[in-house]
């Protein structure tokens, strides 16, 4: 069964609508087209959530395409946006791509008939993202249940962030708890990066103090990324107490 799609179009030029609509028509079986003419229409439309994607021009009469592009974005942010127009410049394609627009798609002969492509990759980049979220949360799960931790630190050797199992292992109420006490020091983790190859795995068995004084050791997996231009350390943490225990004895 082919699943209908649902699009919020938005646009003051009722022959700019009829126009999108004849070209979505000739690639989209299923098409319900919702028509948005003044703000009214739009917060109903907003508040109402049922559509896939929208389409919208950037001058209107009531408001501009950014700002009907924040709008969606502020309710329903992974819901593809493309601008439709011919009044936009290149400042304001630049603005709307840095504020979540997926593409931006020219009012002029040869140009026009690129919206329905536009639309199937948004959708098809919309999907991907949520597989990959989906596939993260489930991976962060299986890691939590398996009491590996999780943790990403900057090069000050400050935690910004773990899953839970991290925590439990470090002996740590809050993230905050383990920066103050400084429950890991990834210092020499820092220093011996250096020596490796770009993301290159470090694994190294270290033993830490939890703040109840008990002593463990710790499986320590670590990889030196970029993330916004800044490097991160990257790694993985697993308790193994018992283990080292076991190779005493022996």
């Amino acid at each position: 069964m082919v699943q209908t799609l649902n699009i919020l179009l938005i646009d003051d030029n009722r022959s700019d609508r009829m126009l999108v609509m004849r070209e979505l028509r000739r690639e989209f079986a299923q098409l319900q087209v919702t028509e948005v003419i003044d703000a009214d229409a739009f917060e109903q439309a907003l508040m109402g959530g049922c559509f896939d994607t929208v389409i919208t021009d950037y001058q209107l009469r009531w408001s501009t395409g950014i700002e009907v592009l924040r709008a969606v974005k502020a309710h329903y942010p992974q819901c593809p946006v493309i601008m439709f127009t011919n009044t936009g410049t290149e400042e304001v394609a630049v603005e709307a791509l840095q504020s979540g627009l997926d593409d931006y798609v020219l009012k002029a002969s040869g140009r026009y008939v690129r919206l329905p492509a536009s639309i199937r990759l948004a959708l098809q980049r919309q999907q991907q993202e949520q597989q990959a979220a989906l596939l993260e949360i489930r991976l962060q799960g299986l890691l939590t249940r398996l009491k590996v931790g999780v943790f990403r630190a900057g090069l000050d050797n400050e935690l910004i962030e773990s899953n839970p199992a991290f925590l439990e292992i470090l002996g740590a109420e809050s993230l905050e708890q383990a920066n103050m006490l400084a429950l890991l020091d990834l210092r020499e983790c820092y220093r011996l990066h250096k020596s490796l190859p770009p993301s290159q795995p470090l694994e190294q068995e270290v033993q830490i103090c939890r703040p109840d004084g008990v002593q463990v050791w710790v499986l320590l997996t670590t990889a030196l990324n970029t993330v916004a231009g800044q490097p991160v350390v990257d790694g993985l943490l697993k308790n193994i107490t018992e283990r080292k225990q076991a190779e005493i004895l022996l």
